[in-house]
């Protein structure tokens, strides 16, 4: 009898045997590939019928067949249909940004290998550099996005000049940099337009669940309580490459991305692993060479992980260690210069007559340095956190620095005895719609807290708005959770609250009311970590 292990070792033999030649094959488009990218920019020249060039008019996102010669070659049966969105979008008769799929009407085709490539007019960065150089960068820091070059594109005769080629997120992406379970991907969705996590995405490609569940995980991440999402986030997110995904954002000033926009990225979810996020449209970057580097973020995700201190902490050393390797001055003006370098030694008469191409070297390399010169200097001004409050740790607020405040109406703030011997804070509204408040500050480390002391009151009859109702206890600018109101005994009144980072808080205790009179027991008033 063979072992069973002897069994699953030539099962596994046979299943390679019988991928062998598949495997040989995507080898060899890979190599032509790779070929085509490092390579010197050539002409590509599509003829599409008039009866093609109507449908596009009509239904610019249908395929449509065409012809294409590139390279010396000639390719019947090219699927090409119009892309981009708000800024990118022009008719087929202007100067269109294309998807060309290579086998759509031609099963089996590819064309330097590839399948399915994009081709961007490039109208939202004159410098035709943004793609190439922030496509280098996150694939040199182990972010697999897609590679770029460029082309001199031709439709029916029209010299469209200079265009940004991309190769495609689709299934031969996911073979090729995610080739663990042969057959078995998951799912790659497409953010869309401004489109965030918590909505259904378009899926591009993968073979897992329809129903949009495997981004579930990610969805509770984002609203989860401090306490518990580093957890969640460890499941449902590479927190590492998001954190590296997020540093190339913020340095590079793309203010159009996921990290500040919600807009232009892939979310790569395996069947077994955590999402990984890719960039998309890089188009828009090194616009504002003042942008902050914190603060500033929209998607659900970027803005979840920047509210823990520890993840605040990680990303600002992340951009750190970034800034001495593949986002160092150095390193960036190389790749720069290699790609301008290849856009200079296209065909002259092209770049002449396409008005939107710029090769100002010394403008982008200017508008680099600046960036970079903020972020470093905004870095070094990042403070190291304060040390974290443990759990459970509480400290007693009586001796803080209380002062009065009325917003509105009129009442009497005054430090007294209670009849028991509590000292205690004593409110009492003397007109309609009194707010009066008791405030006192201080700075506390980021981190999940509760605010809590003891309250009664007596005859107190509420106002009730956005930030509270009666007699409560909350931070300012934030809508109070517990309250009493009308006659109460002594009752213990919570707020709970959680810092991103380090800084100061407000508290304050306060009778929202129309008439009536509140008692706070300063004893009890105490911030506690939770």
């Amino acid at each position: 009898m063979i072992p069973r292990s002897s069994c699953l070792l030539l099962s596994l033999l046979f299943l390679l045997a019988g991928h062998a030649p598949a495997l040989a094959g995507r080898a060899e488009r890979e190599a032509e590939a790779d070929a085509f990218f490092a390579a010197p920019i050539v002409r590509w020249s599509l003829r599409l019928s008039e009866t093609a060039m109507a449908g596009l008019r009509d239904s610019p996102r249908d395929y449509v067949p065409a012809e294409l010669t590139v390279g010396g070659r000639t390719y019947q049966g090219v699927g090409v249909h119009l892309k981009g969105s708000a800024g990118s979008k022009r008719s087929v008769d202007d100067r269109p940004a294309l998807t060309l799929n290579f086998d759509r009407f031609n099963k089996g085709q590819r064309v330097f290998g590839l399948e399915k490539v994009h081709l961007n007019n490039s109208v939202q960065d004159p410098t035709y550099i943004n793609d190439n150089l922030a496509s280098r960068v996150y694939r040199a820091a182990g972010i697999p996005a897609t590679r770029a070059t460029h082309a001199l594109v031709e439709m029916n005769g029209v010299d469209h000049g200079i265009y940004v080629v991309k190769e495609a997120y689709d299934e031969n992406y996911l073979k090729r940099h995610f080739p663990q379970e042969i057959g078995r991907h998951g799912n790659l969705y497409d953010g869309g337009f401004i489109r965030d996590v918590d909505r259904n995405l378009e899926k591009d490609a993968g073979d897992g669940p329809d129903d949009f569940s495997d981004l579930q995980p990610l969805r509770e991440a984002t609203t989860s309580p401090l306490a518990v999402r580093r957890q969640l986030f460890d499941k449902a997110l590479d927190v590492d490459r998001f954190l590296t995904f997020m540093a190339i954002q913020m340095t590079l000033d793309d203010w159009d991305g996921y990290v500040r926009n919600r807009n232009n990225y892939r979310v790569y979810v395996p069947r077994n692993g955590p999402a990984i996020f890719l960039p998309s449209g890089m188009d828009q970057l090194l616009r504002h060479s003042q942008a902050p580097i914190r603060d500033t973020y929209m998607g659900r995700v970027s803005t979840a992980l920047m509210a823990m201190p520890r993840e605040r902490l990680l990303f600002r050393d992340r951009m750190r260690s970034l800034g001495s390797n593949v986002l160092s001055e150095t390193w960036l003006l190389q790749q720069m210069t290699e790609i301008m370098d290849r856009l200079d030694a296209a065909e002259a008469p092209s770049r002449k007559r396409s008005a939107a191409f710029v090769s100002d070297r010394s403008g982008n390399a200017s508008r680099l340095r600046q960036r970079l010169q903020v972020v470093r200097r905004e870095l070094a001004s990042w403070p190291d956190p304060l040390p974290p409050w443990p759990v459970g740790k509480r400290l007693g607020l009586a001796e803080s620095n209380w002062s009065p405040y009325v917003q509105t109406g009129k009442a009497d703030c005054t430090v007294t005895n209670d009849p028991d011997g509590k000292v205690v804070y004593h409110i009492q509204a003397h007109e309609r719609v009194t707010r009066a408040t008791i405030r006192s500050s201080l700075t506390l480390p980021g981190g999940s807290y509760r605010f809590s002391g003891r309250a009664r009151c007596e005859g107190v009859d509420p106002v009730k708005d956005d930030l509270g109702v009666g007699v409560g206890v909350r931070l300012t600018g934030v809508t109070g959770t517990g309250h009493i109101e009308g006659t109460q005994a002594w009752t213990l009144l919570t707020h709970d609250f959680e810092l991103g980072e380090d800084g100061p808080v407000e508290l304050i205790i306060e009778l929202r009311g129309h008439s009536g009179q509140a008692w706070f027991d300063l004893g009890s008033l105490a911030i506690e970590s939770r």
